[in-house]
């Protein structure tokens, strides 16, 4: 049995007309599973990066702002503990030898 010419067309057009559909097809399941993939995403409440980077920058400086104080409270605490080691010097009192 030999094929003819209209076979090959006709195979031809049923093909790109299949391609058409399965194209249109592949992008409504694209925006479907974008459009459910959004909504969770919504419920999750997630931050932007913008709003990620601005209280990164924040933490960062609260963390060099404690390591600051932290040093200062060091230094304050051993002239503490050297003031407390000197001995205590008592003044006479008027009369007294």
């Amino acid at each position: 049995m030999m094929l003819g010419k209209d076979f090959f067309e006709d195979a031809s057009r049923l093909g790109a007309g299949a391609r058409g559909v399965l194209g249109s097809l592949a992008g409504e399941v694209e925006r479907m599973v974008k459009t459910l993939l959004e909504a969770r995403l919504r419920r999750l409440r997630l931050v932007s990066r913008e709003e990620f980077e601005a209280v990164k920058i924040l933490a960062e400086n609260a963390r060099n702002e404690v390591q600051v104080l932290k040093e200062r409270l060091c230094e304050m605490e051993k002239k503490q503990e050297g003031s407390l080691k000197e001995p205590v010097k008592s003044k006479k009192l008027k009369g007294e030898k």
